[in-house]
């Protein structure tokens, strides 16, 4: 269908706590809820059992883009770069066409980052992968509720 609105990469932003990201190349995240049958009597479950939330997710800076968050953690005076305090990463979605869209990745976490470049690379990129501490929220919508 042509008419169809698409979300691309062209109508992303994602901000950081450094400000928009231009040097970003990628950004993927994701959570679950823990949910297990609860048996009884017969072989049928009788009841759900609700467990714990967990959100991760991992980004693909250009080296540029990961030294704007090493100056951050020096100018925060932190001990190191998984120092830097908790914060929020927006992804919105802005088609030409379309509504605002937005995922809002609450009190995010830096856990790993990966290095690397190969001869004749045009770019240099850096992996970071997160944890999602206080949840994602789609539109207002939280993944889960606190209490």
């Amino acid at each position: 269908m042509v008419n169809q609105i698409n979300y691309d990469w062209e109508s992303t932003n994602v901000m950081l706590s450094t400000g928009i990201a231009i040097g970003i190349t990628k950004i993927e995240y994701s959570d679950d809820k823990e949910v297990k049958e609860v048996y009884g009597h017969g072989s049928m479950p009788v009841a759900e059992g609700r467990g714990n939330y967990k959100g991760e997710g991992k980004m693909t800076l250009l080296r540029a883009e990961y030294l704007r968050l090493v100056v951050q953690a020096k100018l925060l005076k932190v001990k190191g770069f998984y120092g830097l305090p908790l914060s929020e990463v927006m992804v919105a979605y802005k088609p030409d066409l379309g509504p605002l869209t937005t995922d809002v990745l609450h009190q995010v976490r830096f856990k790993h980052r990966g290095f690397g470049i190969d001869q004749g690379a045009e770019k240099a990129e850096i992996e970071l992968d997160f944890l999602i501490l206080g949840g994602i929220e789609s539109d207002g919508l939280p993944a889960d509720s606190l209490f």
